[in-house]
C-alpha cells in the first residue's frame, strides 16, 4: 500500500473525528440562542381537570395474547392478539382512570372537545411508533378509533401518523380490516400539513420542525399510543410515550447533543400540551410485548400488559420503575426528570393502579 494512500486515510480519520467532535458544541450553541414563544406547560397544570395527572392504570391479562409472534412483521405480531380481550380491558382501564362505573361515562370524561365545536367537527391525530419491528397492535389502535367514533367524530377526521418512520407502511393495510373504514393513515406528516418550525420551551427555548397541524393548533385531540422499548442513555434508556413524539418533532437533535433536554422541551410544547382543552388527552403504552433494549429490533418478552394515563411523564416514569425494571431487568438513568422537570416531587407511595381484567 502506498504512503499516499496511508496519508489520505489518516487525513479522513482526523476529519471525521473533528466533525463528530463539533456536533455537540454546535447543537448547544444553537440551543443557547433564546427564542421567544409560549410554553404549553405551566407547573400545576392538569391535563384533564377531572383526572389526577399522576393517576396511571395498568391491566395485566395473559389472555390478551395467545402466543408469541412467529414473525415480527405487522401480520405476525397482530395474529396472536385477542382483539375482544384488548377492547374490554381498555374499557375497564378507562373506568378506573376516570373513576366511574360506566364505560361511556369514562370515555366521555377522558376525551374533551372545545366548547365551540360539535363532535363531528373535532379532528384527532393518533401518534404511533413505527420504528423497526415492534409497533402498537391493531386492536389497541382500533379500540381508540371506535371510542372516538362513538363520541361522534367521523372516521375521516381521525389521522394515524408517524412523521419519522411512516405509519402508512404498517397501518394502511389494516384499514377496512382490523381498522375501521374511513380512517386516514398519513404518509409521514403529509395528511397533517407536513412539517413546520415551531417553538419548544425550556430547557431548550428554540425552534424545531414539528407536524404542522399540531404546531398550528388545527388538531383538537392528540392521542399517544406507544410501545415498550429500550433506547440509548441520552434519553434515559427507554422509548415510551415521551420519546414517541420524536416522530412528531424532528428527532435528530436528540442525537446531536440535545438528549433529555430536547425530549423534555418538546413534550412541554404548545403543540403537545397546549390548547383548551389540552391537546394531548390520552397516552397508552401497548406493553403486550416489551424490549429491554432498543429502539431497533423486535420485542424480547411477552408482558401481556396495557398501561394508560393522561400525563405522559407519569406514565413513562411508572412504566419504567414498575414494569421495565422488575420484569425486563432494564436499567434507566435520569428518569426522575420526567416528573421533576414538570414541577413534581416524586412521592414515596407513587404507584401504578392495577386494574382487574374484564370479566
Amino acid at each position: 500500500m502506498s504512503s499516499c494512500n496511508n496519508s489520505r486515510r489518516r487525513f479522513l480519520r482526523r476529519a471525521s473525528a473533528a466533525s463528530a467532535a463539533c456536533i455537540i458544541p454546535c447543537f448547544i450553541a444553537c440551543a443557547k440562542e433564546k427564542v421567544s414563544g409560549k410554553s404549553g406547560w405551566e407547573t400545576g397544570k392538569q391535563i384533564n381537570p377531572a383526572i389526577e395527572n399522576l393517576r396511571v392504570v395498568c391491566c395485566h391479562d395473559p389472555s390478551m395474547v395467545r402466543t408469541d409472534p412467529v414473525k415480527w412483521d405487522m401480520a405476525g405480531q397482530n395474529a396472536p392478539v385477542v382483539r375482544e380481550r384488548v377492547h374490554k380491558n381498555l374499557d375497564e382501564m378507562a373506568k378506573s382512570l376516570a373513576q366511574v362505573d360506566s364505560t361511556s361515562a369514562a370515555w366521555s370524561k377522558i376525551f374533551k372537545k372545545a366548547k365551540q365545536k360539535q363532535w363531528r367537527e373535532v379532528k384527532v391525530a393518533i401518534k404511533v411508533n413505527c420504528i423497526s419491528k415492534n409497533h402498537p397492535r391493531y386492536a389497541v389502535v382500533e379500540k381508540i378509533c371506535l371510542v372516538l367514533h362513538d363520541l361522534g367524530i367521523p372516521y375521516s377526521n381521525i389521522i394515524i401518523y408517524d412523521a419519522l418512520s411512516d405509519a402508512i407502511k404498517h397501518y394502511q393495510q389494516a384499514v377496512e380490516k382490523e381498522l375501521p373504514a374511513g380512517i386516514v393513515v398519513s404518509s409521514k406528516a403529509d395528511a397533517l400539513g407536513g412539517m413546520v418550525e415551531t417553538y419548544v420551551p425550556q430547557p431548550i427555548s428554540a425552534k424545531y420542525n414539528c407536524v404542522k397541524d399540531l404546531a398550528e393548533g388545527s388538531i383538537d385531540i392528540l392521542i399517544n399510543i406507544a410501545v415498550n422499548k429500550g433506547c440509548n442513555k441520552t434519553v434515559g434508556g427507554l422509548t415510551l410515550s415521551l420519546k414517541n413524539h420524536a416522530g412528531t418533532f424532528n428527532p435528530k437533535p436528540i442525537h446531536m447533543g440535545g438528549g433529555m433536554d430536547y425530549l423534555l422541551a418538546f413534550n412541554r410544547s404548545e403543540a403537545i400540551v397546549g390548547g383548551s382543552p389540552v391537546r394531548q388527552q390520552l397516552c397508552v403504552i401497548d406493553s403486550l410485548w416489551g424490549a429491554k433494549k432498543g429502539p431497533w429490533g423486535a420485542a424480547d418478552k411477552r408482558l401481556s400488559r396495557l398501561i394508560m394515563g393522561t400525563f405522559s411523564p407519569a406514565l413513562d416514569y411508572l412504566t419504567a420503575k414498575k414494569i421495565r425494571e422488575p420484569l425486563l431487568d432494564a436499567e434507566h438513568n435520569g428518569i426522575e426528570r420526567f416528573l421533576t422537570s414538570f414541577g413534581y416531587t416524586i412521592p414515596d407511595n407513587l404507584d401504578i393502579i392495577n386494574v382487574a381484567p374484564a370479566a
